[in-house]
């Protein structure tokens, strides 16, 4: 059944087709069936706190349940929508009426409070108190009354890391009764944030033992592939997993070719003005949904382009009072239509939407169904729409469409060894608490760290400061005008898009970036009404520290990564055509990390190797999201026509693909493994797509810090078919 907006269409495909704006252009379709959970009566010594609270749960829900009644740690990787709530609500709810006590961790404030809203609802059924928040927007009396007769408390890993274990006595009574330990979202924390998560935990996990507790772990996940493994890894613990595909309702999905601009289709329109045509059409039609774009740029972009007072942008970097207005007005249907970076990705309860439109591969078959899974919890019919941007992941899929449907979920990342975190979050630890010499995790620390009587002590002061949980280096805040508070920017962040002559986009506004101060960590920024845009340009250099060979030709070692916004380029709205280059002096980024390289074979001619390896690198990156479960920021690479420092590989022509944040977590690595795979991939990219000299399909990057220039597309096909050539007679 259609929404009552639609009523007398006989799909959503007929829908749109009627419209001339998208006529012809749905190039695959596809009916996801409705796949209802069924009820059963509840059991168990949970049954109580369920039949008071007058629910019924769904079989794979008791099931659930049954296992944390044996005392189990319990992973969920169930489809969105599926109800994993309930199965750490119940079990919280009756160790409160019990007196014990249960932390609760969310990757956003936006899902901590969205939960408490409804553990407060059920509390308040079972006459308990004792439900509270905790993190940085709680009120300092409302923090004080968590720590004197807090029973539940829904926190962050920020949080936890900044405000409770540092200051673990004042929680003492409440780590000592600490029964459940609940990670909702568990596939959030993987790469750099995972990491830090997985240590943070660590932290958190021998405090709680110190005080004589042994919390039981519920989690709760999107499906990935190693939902056990990796709930293994951030914790230490053993899991059992449990594995549900529910779907409440009908769902079509939809692939929607932007509209070709040339009779050859090299040149087609912009996906940003595509979704913008889509999100309007959505928004007249008195629809509600949710349209997911890859970049922060981006969603302020689409919003304005659709030019419909119900379609607004919403993305991380605003702050939390103006998201949650944001999410309280598509509820109440003052706005139609969200445009959402990944902040809306997660389970925040903004009620049912008719419709999901992803502008872009988001990196992983986790996320698109995560997305997409967004729509169609209701019983009416949902509409999935996939966008196509011109980039390699999204034409491989264009090309297969039918991979939406047969690709198994990618492997979450975590790397709690990592040499740079690890010992970052040691000295933590032992402030809070003397660490013994079983508890120091990776050997790079105890250089650092201070023995006494067989304990380690760390002489840093503060360590916990020395920490931030998310992105690279110290936070920027965004000032406006009249220096009020706009939103946060990482350090990188800062430097690539909040540069002094940026023009920054907040809220479907322009501003102009009037200066950066990275002593008080502050970007200042006055209106704009400019009508361009602006993109950074930087230069990269890297330094091999170590390195071996993972065979197949390919190795892996530590790397110090150098890299500065040197300018960055006007670029006009709409058309995307440039306006101006304006030079720019920067401080440096510096940092260890890890990558893996290899030589291609040196069958071009000397002038062409420039473009060929700068090309192939890019077909590569584009592509990496494959095989590692990677965001394309993630990630990076750089190739040299001639390394110009000892290898111990060799030398010659170089290409490297590096993780892009401090100490590496696994990408690059992972990517290694794989290599031939890869390869062929790249190689499949390169002959299927149409364009004559590269386009942004196969070899044109958004993130090339000099603006794509010098590449040679041929060249890059030559040496794909070189290298699968190799590889395959390796084998």
């Amino acid at each position: 059944m259609l929404p009552e907006a639609l009523r007398g269409w006989e799909n959503y495909r007929a829908w749109l087709e009627a419209d001339p704006e998208f006529r012809g252009r749905i190039v695959f379709a596809h009916l996801l069936p409705q796949t209802p959970p069924r009820p059963v009566p509840p059991r168990g010594p949970f049954a109580g706190v369920l039949e008071a609270l007058g629910l019924r749960p769904f079989r794979h829900q008791q099931e659930a349940l049954d296992r944390v009644a044996e005392g189990k740690n319990v992973v969920m990787a169930y489809a969105t929508a599926a109800g994993k709530s309930l199965v750490f609500q119940v079990p919280v709810l009756k160790a409160a009426l019990e007196g014990q006590t249960s932390l609760l961790l969310f990757p956003t404030k936006a899902l901590a409070h969205d939960q408490l809203r409804r553990l407060k609802a059920m509390a308040q059924a079972l006459g308990l108190d004792g439900v509270f928040p905790y993190d940085g927007d709680t009120a300092s009396e409302t923090r004080r009354r968590a720590r004197e007769g807090g029973r539940v408390l829904l926190s962050n890993p920020d949080m936890l890391h900044f405000g409770l274990l540092p200051r673990h006595g004042d929680w003492a009574s409440f780590l000592a009764r600490l029964k459940y330990l609940v990670l909702d979202e568990l596939h959030a924390y993987r790469g750099v944030f995972g990491t830090h998560v997985a240590l943070v935990l660590f932290r958190l996990l021998r405090l709680a033992r110190h005080y004589g507790a042994d919390p039981q772990v519920i989690a709760a996940s999107a499906t990935i592939a190693n939902a056990k493994e990796h709930a293994e890894t951030l914790t230490g613990l053993p899991f059992v997993e449990l594995r549900e595909e529910v779907a409440r309702s009908e769902r079509e999905l939809l692939v929607l070719l932007p509209k070709p601009l040339d009779p050859k289709g090299e040149r087609r329109r912009s996906p940003l003005l595509e979704g913008a045509y889509l999100a309007r059409a959505l928004a007249e039609a008195g629809l509600r949904g949710l349209v997911f774009v890859n970049a922060r740029k981006s969603a302020e972009l689409l919003a304005r382009y659709a030019a419909h007072p119900g379609v607004r942008p919403y993305r991380a970097g605003y702050t939390a009072k103006e998201r949650r207005r944001l999410e309280e007005a598509l509820k109440r249907g003052e706005v139609r239509v969200l445009v959402s970076t990944s902040a809306l990705e997660l389970g925040v309860d903004i009620g049912e939407l008719d419709a999901v439109v992803l502008v872009g591969y988001p990196g992983s078959m986790a996320a698109f169904w995560q997305r997409a899974g967004r729509a169609g919890r209701g019983e009416r019919r949902a509409l999935v729409v996939y966008i196509p941007r011109e980039d390699p992941m999204d034409e491989y899929f264009l090309q297969r469409p039918e991979l939406f449907l047969k690709t198994p979920p990618e492997e979450a990342v975590a790397e709690p060894q990592n040499p740079v975190l690890c010992p970052l979050h040691l000295h933590a630890a032992a402030w809070e608490k003397p660490l013994t010499k079983e508890e120091v995790l990776c050997p790079e620390a105890l250089s650092e760290l201070k023995e006494k009587d067989g304990l380690f002590y760390t002489p840093r002061r503060h360590p916990h400061r020395a920490i931030a949980l998310r992105g690279l280096g110290a936070t920027f805040t965004l000032r406006g005008p009249e220096g009020e508070v706009l939103g946060y920017l990482d350090e990188r962040q800062a430097y690539w898009e909040a540069h002094p002559g940026a023009i920054y986009l907040h809220g479907g506004e322009s501003y102009l970036v009037r200066n950066i101060d990275p002593g008080r960590r502050e970007v200042w920024l006055l209106p704009a009404l400019e009508d361009y845009y602006t993109e950074p340009r930087a230069e990269t250099d890297l330094e091999v520290l170590s390195g071996e060979p993972l065979g197949h030709g390919v190795w892996v070692g530590r790397v110090v990564l150098r890299e500065r916004v040197v300018g960055y380029v006007k670029k006009r709205f709409y058309t995307g055509s440039v306006l101006e280059e304006v030079p720019l002096e920067l401080p440096e980024i510096t940092f260890p990390t890890e990558a893996l390289w290899f030589h291609p074979p040196e069958a071009l001619p000397p002038h062409r190797i420039p473009g060929g390896i700068h090309a192939l690198e890019h077909a590569l990156i584009g592509l990496l999201p494959l095989f590692v479960l990677a965001e394309r920021q993630d990630i990076g690479g750089i190739s040299y026509p001639f390394y110009p420092r000892p290898l111990p590989s060799g030398q010659g022509p170089t290409v490297f693909i590096y993780d892009g944040y401090p100490g590496g977590v696994g990408y690059a690595r992972r990517a290694a493994q794989r290599f031939p795979e890869w390869v062929r991939a790249a190689l499949e990219l390169l002959l299927a797509c149409p364009c004559q000299e590269g386009c942004p399909r196969c070899v044109l990057s958004p993130k090339c810090g000099n603006g794509n220039q010098y590449l040679d597309k041929e060249a890059a096909l030559f040496l794909a078919k070189a290298l699968a050539w190799r590889l395959a007679t390796q084998t």
